[in-house]
């Protein structure tokens, strides 16, 4: 039970930073949307597994990840994750006009 608790998490951990280096190395903008629903908006210089360090106008600024509850990138990053984004095959795509129920 343990083991596979730990192969999650490291599973989890590496997409996690996966998905930061992208946008990192990309110089991608994201939006950090925080648990006390505050929004950032900057470029990110670093990161490790508690925290991300934000370029906001030429000023550094570091949040812990355990006070951030989305990571919003401003460009489509899917084709790191998904292989028909990888390999230039097109997905099936959903109607603009969809019902959304809350």
């Amino acid at each position: 039970m343990k083991k596979e608790i730990k192969e999650s998490i490291s599973s989890n951990r590496r997409m996690q930073d996966s998905f930061l280096n992208f946008c990192r190395k990309g110089e991608i903008k994201v939006v950090l949307e925080m648990n006390n629903s505050s929004i950032s908006e900057g470029y990110i210089i670093g990161f490790d597994q508690d925290s991300i360090v934000l370029d906001i106008h030429g000023s550094q600024h570091l949040y812990f990840l355990n006070s951030i509850s989305c990571i919003k990138p401003k460009e489509e990053v899917n084709y790191i994750f998904n292989e028909a984004y990888r390999s230039k095959k097109s997905l099936k795509s959903y109607s603009k006009d969809t019902t959304y129920y809350s």
